[in-house]
């Protein structure tokens, strides 16, 4: 059953190596918003190996879809991946092993070229 959540307000979180991370609400959607790519990568750590990083994803979609919020994240304001109730599995998240998360190619080539 959805129940339909608005969401308001902001976020900033430390990492382990000093990045910001920020969270910001707006209606239903959620901001996630990382000042560069390896900046994730302790956040990443946290749900290692492809069954646990994948039941994680799929719990967060469940949330979602209860509470009919999309995520969306973004590096040095690219659009990176998306996760929504109705989100499927592109090629490239199955093949990292990142369940429904939908992974946009070109922002993620940008943001690891990045300067």
């Amino acid at each position: 059953m959805t129940r339909p959540v608005d969401v308001l307000g902001e976020l900033s979180l430390t990492g382990g190596g000093g990045e910001q991370l920020q969270v910001e609400g707006r209606g239903d959607a959620i901001a996630v918003t990382l000042p560069s790519l390896w900046a994730g990568r302790s956040l990443a750590r946290q749900a290692a190996g492809r069954v646990k990083r994948q039941g994680v994803i799929d719990i967060l979609q469940a949330g979602l879809r209860r509470a009919d919020l999309t995520i969306h994240v973004h590096v040095a304001g690219r659009p990176i991946a998306r996760l929504a109730p109705n989100s499927k599995a592109t090629w490239l998240s199955r093949l990292l092993g990142l369940g429904a998360v939908e992974l946009k190619l070109t922002g993620l080539l940008l943001a690891v070229f990045r300067r």
